[in-house]
């Protein structure tokens, strides 16, 4: 049996846990969220490797501020827009190829992963899913088109200043790529990478699309190696409803893995600690 005192010592401690579990979950879903950067397609703003802040109040509040996304959230918060240029983060539904060969692989023969899959359900989550972070190219009302490897923007070619030689680590191969800045019609620079020269990438030449109200298109800054808004029927446009926020701040960056976090502190990237994204 516990004494009066232990008990009370006790309470004071679960509540205390509790708090600090609402604290973090108030900060995750109203204030910051990390994530991690998995692929090139924002290079070289973004890394691979990349660990960034997330200003969930920067857009607006909604099901998809929230783990899982549940369906019995409805509505949206509105507290501001994006401008042409900002780096945005997004949710971004997918249907499996092969929905039970995925499932049943993992940890435990993928008991996990389906226990995972049938409380997403319970909740009304999109069965699948992916957070994407691009740039926002086009706003509603706005006519883009890629001609010859150079965007479009309401008919007008967007100007661009060679930078210099940039190389590239992409699936185990390496290239030098060529470095632009890229000048947004609202005046705002940010850099953007070719791999191949313009005109011969796949999605360098495209028919001119009209962003629909209350939909963005968004693109990677590696424009040759980026799954975007211009691959329309895997991507298209984004709905204001799936956006999260919009990256602040990098707080980590390392060149191994994220599977490998041994390693993580012996393949620091210093110089990009606490860099500020544009």
């Amino acid at each position: 049996m516990f004494s009066k005192k232990e008990k009370s010592t006790k309470k004071e401690t679960l509540w205390g846990y509790l708090g600090a579990i609402a604290l973090v979950l108030g900060i995750h879903i109203f204030i910051y969220q990390p994530f991690t950067i998995p692929t090139g397609s924002m290079t070289p703003t973004l890394l691979v490797g990349d660990f960034i802040f997330v200003r969930k109040f920067a857009y607006a509040y909604s099901r998809y501020s929230v783990f899982f996304q549940p369906k019995f959230i409805r509505g949206r918060v509105e507290l501001g827009a994006p401008k042409c240029g900002d780096i945005a983060v997004f949710f971004h539904p997918y249907v499996l190829q092969n929905e039970a060969q995925f499932y049943d692989r993992g940890l435990f023969n993928g008991a996990f992963s389906r226990k995972l899959r049938s409380f997403r359900k319970m909740i009304g989550a999109p069965d699948e899913g992916v957070n994407y972070v691009k740039r926002v190219i086009g706003l509603p009302g706005d006519r883009i088109q890629m001609i010859e490897g150079r965007l479009h923007i309401n008919g007008k070619k967007l100007p661009i200043e060679l930078k210099g030689e940039y190389p590239l680590h992409e699936d185990g191969a390496f290239y030098v790529a060529k470095l632009y800045e890229e000048t947004l019609p609202n005046g705002k620079k940010h850099a953007i990478l070719k791999t191949l020269d313009f005109g011969k990438a796949r999605l360098d030449n495209t028919v001119e699309w009209t962003v629909p109200q209350g939909h963005y298109f968004m693109m990677g800054d590696n424009r040759d190696n980026s799954a975007d808004s211009r691959e329309f029927q895997q991507v298209g446009f984004v709905s204001k409803d799936k956006l999260i926020g919009t990256p602040d701040l990098i707080f980590f960056s390392t060149e191994a893995k994220w599977y490998e976090p041994h390693k993580w502190l012996f393949a620091l990237r210093y110089k990009r600690l606490l860099n500020v994204t544009r």
